[in-house]
């Protein structure tokens, strides 16, 4: 009879994943394992889905084959980027597409110039720039893990506000949400309750994050929210 495997604990699983997540270019980056760095258009699309929240992307709507490679949403507008394993291969793209229709290039490396006549064409169709290999040598990707769950003492720290917009979920018993229902529940309109939404962002897990009805929120800290919200009698 086989012996069972160990099953690995949580904590097991999520120190491989800091160590993956700090990695700079020694022997792999996040599990993509190479002899050089120069990778392929369908590696970068690898590299760039691992981390694309960190550049503001709200969720991604579509990858295909035809110009430009993606489209996704960022900031509540629709948002496409073409991936190049170095900028200079965009050039593929001069005098055959329609470059206006283009938001982003994301590139392992920035190849050109600042007088190359593509990074010209490139800045005055105002197309964003994104090296991913400057993103990786510089380790902006955090350690996620690391005190990765809100506490009561977190939740206790939002602002009266955020509380608000956490509220409305429990009041209406869903738990995705338009803005529009939000605004209503919460009397917080237009930009600001952009703001407010915003402030969720990147800290921690996400408590609301964007969902293709609007808004999701985590009901994994429904109690927790709640006796939050009876502690300063919003409820």
């Amino acid at each position: 009879m086989k012996a069972n495997r160990t099953i690995p604990n949580q904590e097991q699983s999520l120190g491989r994943l800091r160590k993956m997540i700090k990695d700079k270019l020694g022997p792999g980056i996040w599990g993509l394992i190479k002899e050089s760095h120069n990778f392929t258009h369908e590696e970068i699309l690898f590299l760039f889905s691992r981390v694309f929240t960190t550049f503001g992307i709200d969720y991604i709507k579509e990858i295909r084959t035809s110009f430009p490679d993606c489209i996704c949403v960022k900031d509540n507008k629709e948002y496409t980027i073409e991936f190049e394993p170095l900028l200079s291969s965009f050039r593929d793209h001069i005098n055959k597409d329609d470059l206006s229709i283009c938001h982003c290039i994301v590139c392992w490396k920035d190849d050109l110039d600042s007088y190359n006549i593509l990074r010209q064409e490139i800045e005055k169709n105002n197309i964003e720039v994104i090296e991913l290999k400057t993103f990786y040598e510089e380790e902006k990707i955090k350690d996620r893990f690391s005190n990765y769950e809100w506490s009561r003492k977190d939740l206790e720290s939002l602002s009266k506000k955020q509380l608000l917009a956490l509220r409305s979920f429990i009041l209406l018993k869903s738990d995705i949400l338009t803005s529009i229902e939000i605004s209503k529940s919460t009397d917080i309109k237009g930009k600001a309750l952009g703001g407010v939404i915003g402030g969720f962002k990147y800290k921690k897990e996400p408590l609301i994050q964007k969902h293709p009805d609007g808004w999701q929120f985590n009901k994994k800290y429904r109690e927790k929210i709640i006796g939050v919200l009876k502690k300063f009698e919003l409820i």
